[in-house]
């Protein structure tokens, strides 16, 4: 076995085909995604664990910087193929040291963890923490790279079919999918940066009038860009008399889809393009043979609401996030000046720029 820490381009591609296809791959952990950050100084890497060619684990860290803080966090993980979980134990003690050689004062990462029969393949069992004897303190203290923490799952697995699944939902939502459908709606996958810029603008607008957070098309453009090229994300859109009346961003990985973001046009009468959107990633997960869609955890009330009427499940990873403070006393400011200085994240956002 070999611990390898690259960003060597084929490492990165031969990473994320691994992603895509493990059960416990996470978007998360995409070498794209992790590039993401860069628009705000931080840097990222991956580590392989490989057996020859082969790679049978591994995570990606995004190593996050501002004024004289250094943080190492991986958002998921480290994963390992079925069998290798006792490898668990060194790659924890080697990312340790990894972020001592960095100079980072902090080191965070997040465990898959659940005895949920439902998200079986896609998480580890608790009793994996016997194998571990570097585990970190529990608690989730840098707050700015975004970590999993449970899985919102629509199953696959309990029908037969999408139209089975379809009539176990409730009267109102099959209704309101029917009438989506009755615009006539063509839905697509955007491709190119014009479109993808026109139908992201919905999920902007959308932010925007809700009062909620999203990255800006022009934070976001290469990652967006760069997944749907490589596949590993689709931007759906539906499209009602040659305009865009909404729009979902969805990523692949670990063998199901997960929702990221979306939006509609908010006009009336309501043409339900939200239903029809979620309901289409379903369709796509029976057809891809999926067991299950993630609809994503997290939102407003209302939203958790909607989200609830896909028969969704939403099942928290149990105590999930480990850290270790290399540093005490520069951890100790760093927690003084955030507390003070940053309320929200789109502070954060414009803090961490002006220190790039």
């Amino acid at each position: 076995m070999e611990l390898l820490y690259t960003k060597e381009v084929a490492w990165l591609n031969k990473w994320d085909n691994y992603l895509m296809t493990n059960d416990l791959g996470c978007h998360l952990l995409y070498s794209d995604w992790l590039k993401s950050y860069t628009k705000y100084g931080f840097d990222f890497e991956i580590l392989i664990l490989k057996s020859k060619d082969k790679i049978i684990g591994g995570f990606g860290a995004v190593i996050a910087k501002s004024l004289f803080f250094k943080f190492y966090i991986i958002p998921h993980g480290p994963i390992v193929s079925l069998g290798y979980e006792k490898e668990l134990d060194k790659i924890i003690a080697s990312f340790v040291d990894r972020a001592k050689k960095l100079n980072c004062c902090y080191v965070q990462y997040s465990l898959p963890l659940s005895n949920d029969a439902l998200i079986e393949k896609q998480t580890y069992s608790p009793e994996v923490l016997q194998l571990i004897n570097n585990l970190g303190k529990k608690g989730n203290l840098f707050k700015y790279v975004y970590s999993s923490y449970g899985i919102n799952w629509v199953d696959c697995n309990s029908t037969n079919s999408h139209e089975e699944l379809l009539l176990q939902f409730s009267s109102q939502v099959r209704r309101n999918i029917n009438l989506s459908y009755r615009n006539n709606p063509i839905i697509e996958f955007a491709s190119s940066e014009k479109e993808c810029r026109s139908a992201y603008s919905l999920i902007e607008e959308n932010a925007k009038e809700g009062r909620y957070a999203v990255r800006s098309f022009n934070d976001f453009k290469d990652t967006i860009l760069e997944m749907v090229t490589k596949k590993s994300a689709f931007l759906m859109t539906a499209n009602v008399g040659n305009e865009i009346k909404g729009c979902a961003f969805f990523v692949k990985s670990g063998n199901h889809f997960t929702y990221i973001s979306g939006g509609t046009k908010k006009e009336k009468p309501d043409m339900k393009i939200g239903y029809l959107l979620h309901w289409e990633i379903i369709k796509k997960s029976f057809q891809s043979g999926f067991s299950g869609y993630n609809i994503s955890m997290g939102g407003s009330k209302g939203v958790v609401e909607f989200k609830a009427k896909f028969n969704t499940k939403a099942l928290l990873f149990e105590a999930p996030h480990y850290h270790v403070i290399l540093s005490p006393l520069l951890f100790k400011i760093y927690l003084i000046l955030n507390s003070i200085f940053v309320k929200n994240k789109k502070t954060v956002s414009v803090l961490l720029k002006r220190f790039k």
